[in-house]
């Protein structure tokens, strides 16, 4: 019964901030301020991404597969504050921040993917495949995560 009232609840908190449109559009948010809560729980996340892939850096265990995880926790990184924190426009005004909120969940679930398939692949007993699959997925939720983005982007 717990298990079934906690799916509901994140269900629930999933889908409830898209009904809010009419009344956010009344009192608007400060985009700035929520874009930099999401930007510090992306920050936290790659952190956690970062401490999940220290593995790779042992003595008994490190090698140029080392550096090419790095680079590529790296390399998202900084396509997340080229997007969020240079190209976006902090200024926004009347916007309900629903699509900022729903294009981070691409983000979230994509890094917490790729954190996880990093994880499954230095293991012997994981199965490859599954591993390989949930790190591309995850770039994938990534990037579609910030594809979205761009629609607030600062005019060039």
């Amino acid at each position: 019964m717990g298990q079934i009232s906690c799916l509901f609840g994140i269900i629930i908190s999933w889908i409830l901030p898209s009904f809010t449109g009419k009344y956010t559009k009344k009192h608007p948010i400060i985009f700035s301020h929520l874009l930099e809560r999401l930007t510090l729980l992306i920050i936290i996340t790659f952190g956690e991404t970062i401490i999940g892939i220290a593995d790779y850096f042992k003595p008994s265990n490190s090698s140029i597969n080392s550096i090419f995880v790095f680079f590529t926790v790296a390399s998202l990184f900084f396509a997340y504050i080229a997007e969020f924190d240079h190209l976006i426009e902090e200024k926004k005004t009347g916007q309900t921040g629903n699509l900022l909120i729903y294009l981070h969940y691409f983000i979230l679930f994509g890094l917490s993917l790729i954190t996880v398939s990093l994880k499954f692949i230095s293991e012997k007993e994981a199965n490859s495949l599954f591993a390989i699959s949930c790190l591309y997925g995850g770039m994938l939720l990534f990037y579609i995560g910030i594809t979205i983005a761009i629609t607030f982007n600062k005019p060039q």
